[in-house]
């Protein structure tokens, strides 16, 4: 790190000199034109030539495999790497259901356009305004269809009412508002302006991130857990007992996740281990190998959900005691 000393020039300007060095990296001379980026959180950005962004106005990918799963993964990678304009080629041309893949992606993808998609190129353009966006909201929707997950495999457990509907038809809405977050956060260790233009700051930011990648496992481990419990015929009592460890989970979920976006401002959880430890043992999870394994990969899918959850504790109390929140 080095320190400069403001300068006053005339009677209302104030200068500071840039490192030698670094101008000479930049190929800057005197009477060149900087760009000065400031920020909500007090920092002053100087930049050369580069325009704010510049790296990610559009990106070319080369697809060389043949399936529909190849053009997903590049449109949404390219997505969540936070680039306005994705274009795809492919050698030996793109295939009816590669194009097909293109479209479905660019409806599930939040803000995005399928531009073209023909024989050789396929054009994606990301149109969304991050000053349209709230982090905080996604976090929450993305929360909330968790639960509505959980409580439809717990309905399934213990027949009390009718399930609400298909736990799997509930993933993608997580994988989308989980690639908008990724998206904003990777966009903002690029874009200065884009923490800015959200309304938060880099932290705060950070901590979302990690927090919707949590957010998907447990929503994968959700629908895993549904599918394991409805390929195999279980007791009363192991129903009633699976059910009453997601309702735990479900609600450790809920108040972690308050934890992170509220700060300071939600209330003190406590920082003794989890009840959900003592929970797991009185459950009967399974500690050895010589259990059913059906019966054992049930209880792995929530030990994974647990672990999930307790991720996202950690990344609350972060949040809490930064905000200077006793405990």
């Amino acid at each position: 790190m080095e320190t400069r000393k403001i300068q006053k020039v005339g009677g209302s300007t104030f200068t500071v000199s840039v490192p030698k060095e670094w101008a000479r990296r930049q190929g800057l001379e005197t009477g060149e034109v900087v760009r000065l980026y400031t920020h909500r959180d007090g920092s002053l950005i100087v930049r050369g030539r580069q325009t704010d962004g510049e790296s990610l106005t559009s990106v070319s990918l080369s697809v060389t495999e043949s399936s529909a799963d190849a053009v997903e993964r590049s449109i949404q990678g390219a997505y969540e790497a936070g680039f306005e304009r994705i274009s795809l080629h492919a050698d030996d041309g793109f295939t009816d259901e590669q194009r097909r893949a293109a479209r479905t992606v660019g409806r599930r993808l939040v803000g995005t356009e399928v531009l073209d998609a023909d024989a050789d190129r396929i054009d994606v353009r990301a149109m969304l305004d991050a000053s349209a966006v709230s982090i905080r909201q996604s976090i929450d929707q993305a929360v909330s269809v968790v639960s509505t997950m959980q409580e439809t495999v717990r309905e399934k457990l213990t027949g009390d009412v009718e399930p609400t509907g298909q736990v799997s038809d509930r993933l993608t809405d997580v994988t989308r508002l989980v690639a908008l977050i990724r998206r904003h956060y990777n966009r903002s260790l690029v874009t200065f302006g884009e923490l800015d233009a959200l309304g938060i700051d880099r932290v705060p930011l950070s901590q979302y991130d990690r927090t919707a990648n949590r957010i998907e496992e447990i929503a994968t481990a959700t629908v895993r857990l549904d599918s394991a419990i409805g390929g195999v015929s279980l007791e009363a009592a192991d129903r009633q007992t699976i059910a009453t460890r997601l309702t735990g989970l479900r609600s450790a979920l809920e108040e972690a996740t308050k934890l992170v976006v509220e700060g300071g401002n939600a209330p003190a959880m406590s920082v003794e281990p989890s009840p959900l430890e003592a929970q797991r043992q009185s459950a009967g999870e399974p500690q050895d190998d010589s259990v059913d394994p059906v019966r054992a990969r049930i209880f792995d899918h929530l030990t994974r959900i647990d672990d999930a959850v307790r991720a996202i504790e950690r990344v609350g109390l972060q949040s809490a005691v930064r905000s200077g929140q006793s405990w």
